[in-house]
């Protein structure tokens, strides 16, 4: 089975592939997302707030009228920004007339914040229960198959479900070795809410991490780490397979974010293999250099 077919199942039933495409803060999109597709990536992550919904949607739109994919071929996932909160509806239309999509497959609240601001830069509050219904609809809407959140915690998700009608699918959140989030997972994966993991190999040239500054300090280096590069050598697979590997291993879909073509194919062959169990609590309780 090709890492293109192999998925996980969301608590309303749709297939989410087990890895993706990450695309904040990359260059060259349009080509990077179609050498991505071409190359057998299926879930494309982005947002309003990375700027780029356009030029994903231009890639996109290549592999499709090339014929190397079909549109219900592809798992989409967008996102609101906090400016956007007061209208849902007008933000994800505004998403999909970027991406020149008729919907997309997951549509997240990026960020917790009950912060709204207007055209004045000025902002109110508003409540989680005023957005959520508002959620809802754009599912009902056919504007979205499904939707979820981004960067929240525990408390974050219980309010939500305290009163929602449609749960979250997701809930998009950093999450690694260093940063292994025992709580949240637990609690998600006792919800039916699957974690997807940005920063999953926290590196790149252009990596940014509230932790950015202590890895510096530290001298921390996930990919350099003597336990990954022995794991690296059992298996024979490079250090950033191991990483994703342990990512879907523990049922968590890393989006990693590269512009090189033979990376990303690596990337992609990281679910080919399968690790011993010990070897995936090692890095599960790989503990000592996470982040408080």
């Amino acid at each position: 089975m090709s890492d293109s077919t192999k998925v996980l199942k969301l608590n309303n039933n749709l297939n989410i592939p087990i890895i993706g495409l990450g695309t904040t803060r990359m260059k060259n999109i349009e080509e990077v997302v179609y050498h991505s597709i071409k190359d057998g990536t299926r879930l494309i992550d982005t947002a309003s707030k990375y700027k780029n919904e356009e030029e994903v949607g231009k890639g996109i739109k290549k592999a499709i009228d090339e014929g190397i994919v079909k549109r219900e071929d592809l798992f989409i996932i967008t996102k609101m920004w906090i400016d956007e909160k007061e209208d849902p509806e007008k933000a994800l239309k505004n998403s999909l007339a970027r991406l020149k999509l008729d919907y997309v497959d997951l549509y997240l609240d990026h960020w917790p914040s009950g912060k709204c601001y207007n055209e004045k830069n000025n902002f109110k509050l508003i409540s989680i229960k005023d957005i959520w219904p508002k959620m809802e609809k754009l599912v009902e809407q056919g504007l979205t198959k499904s939707i979820g959140v981004s960067n929240y915690n525990v408390q974050n998700l219980l309010i939500i479900l305290s009163f929602c009608k449609i749960k979250p699918v997701a809930n998009q959140v950093e999450f690694h070795p260093y940063l292994y989030q025992k709580d949240l997972k637990e609690f998600c994966d006792k919800e039916g809410i699957k974690i997807i993991s940005y920063y999953p190999l926290i590196k790149g040239a252009n990596f940014r991490t509230r932790y950015e500054k202590i890895m510096k300090e530290k001298g921390l280096d996930l990919l350099n780490e003597d336990i990954v590069k022995d794991l690296a050598k059992k298996y024979g697979k490079s250090v950033g397979q191991i990483i994703l590997n342990w990512h879907m291993s523990v049922g968590v879909i890393p989006i990693p974010g590269t512009s090189n073509i033979e990376r990303m194919k690596e990337n992609l062959a990281s679910s080919e293999f399968k690790m011993d169990e010990k070897d995936i609590e090692a890095l599960s309780s790989f503990t000592e250099k996470q982040f408080d």
